[in-house]
């Protein structure tokens, strides 16, 4: 297939967008490379030529002014929709030499971008009580508080209350963490989803290492890994509002691999139940698919940007894939992507967990559907 055409554009009021020229590297990273990696905001970086930057300077490229980056050849049942949506964070001019008639010919400019997640990240939480138990009616008062649009999707869970005596940032961070969620945090406005991982998000495209077509995206590089940080025979959870529950493999001795993690689980059975289904997941060491590289031009039918969902990379986290490598199905979770491309090509590197790293209940499911292996809730 052909060179994809992706656009970076700029506004400071969210509607009117002017595109930049002589954009030389795009990258966007978004969710995370490991499942037990902090969840983190999505970030971008664009690198442009800025021959005339020194003499007539864009000045709206400051802090806190929209970027949308978008791939004008993609055709999805939301079409020229973003794939990243953020703001400004920095902006860096490197000046080169000679300068002559008003040209800087090796002049570069660098901007760095991030999605919504990051601002929570700067909003201090001035000890707001949240009182409601309910996930769904914290989100209200937390897109209250903060004025970015905060939700949940996937079914509704309880929530311990709390005071953010941190950032905004801090606090959903842990909630995620309490759920076991993933994060979008780039669309069309500013807007931050919770994803639950009982949220089904199953495409009918995933990856091969021969077939190309419509249902199948085919990569030229794949890694497994047997990772430290995915193996524990003791779990420690420690909720805000009552005792810690720790729960050991059966048969394990010490000295434990333990994984410990803060919550805010409602009650002394959520966190148990919680620390039992990271103990299922975890207590034994397992060797797996973590990462797998793919080239645009490569694809006969194009959809490495967001498959049939859309082009936004936030819809790829949590989205349940198979990768077929040398006969054999894997089916994997995304937990994250990274996209880098110049005016040569576009590489996405996708970053997995394994289904055994994800044993949750999806009633239906051929995979995680299994009811003597998956846990229903926590």
């Amino acid at each position: 297939m052909g060179l994809q055409s992706y656009t970076v554009s700029y506004s400071t009021d969210g509607t009117t967008f002017t595109d930049l020229t002589n954009v030389q590297n795009i990258t966007i990273n978004a969710g995370r490379q490991a499942q037990l990696q902090a969840i983190q905001a999505t970030t971008a970086t664009v690198e442009i030529r800025y021959p005339t930057g020194f003499a007539s300077p864009i000045t709206a490229l400051v802090a806190g002014t929209i970027i949308r980056i978008r791939n004008t050849n993609t055709i999805y049942p939301y079409p020229n929709a973003p794939m990243m949506f953020g703001r400004i964070s920095n902006v860096t001019a490197i000046y080169g030499i000679p300068f002559q008639g008003g040209v800087g010919q090796s002049d570069y400019l660098t901007i760095s971008v991030e999605g919504s997640f990051a601002a929570l990240g700067r909003m201090q939480g001035e000890n707001y009580v949240i009182t409601s138990t309910d996930l769904a009616a914290q989100c209200v008062e937390a897109s209250t508080e903060t004025g970015l649009d905060i939700s949940k999707d996937g079914p509704n869970t309880a929530i311990a209350p709390t005071t953010v005596s941190g950032t905004w940032g801090d606090w959903l961070a842990q909630v995620a963490l309490t759920i076991n969620g993933r994060l979008h945090d780039i669309t069309d406005t500013d807007r931050i989803t919770l994803l639950s991982p009982f949220a089904q998000n199953i495409p009918t495209t995933g990856f091969s290492d021969v077939a190309n077509n419509i249902n199948n995206q085919v990569y030229n590089a794949i890694t497994f890994d047997s990772l430290s940080d995915n193996f524990y025979t003791q779990i420690t959870v420690d909720p805000q509002d009552f005792a810690a529950v720790t729960v050991t493999k059966v048969g394990a001795t010490a000295p434990f691999r333990t994984y410990q993690v803060n919550s805010l689980s409602a009650s002394t059975g959520n966190a148990t139940d919680f620390a039992n289904y990271l103990l299922g997941n975890y207590q034994d060491a397992s060797f797996a698919i973590s990462s797998i590289t793919c080239s645009a031009e490569a694809q006969n039918v194009f959809q490495l940007d967001g498959f049939e969902n859309g082009p936004n990379f936030s819809d790829f986290m949590g989205m349940q894939v198979n990768v077929t490598f040398r006969g054999t199905v894997f089916t994997c979770l995304v937990e994250g992507v990274t996209m880098s491309a110049t005016p040569a090509g576009a590489s996405f590197t996708y970053y997995f967990s394994g289904a055994d790293l994800n044993a949750y209940l999806l009633l239906g499911n051929p995979i995680l559907g299994q009811l003597d292996n998956n846990r229903l809730g926590y």
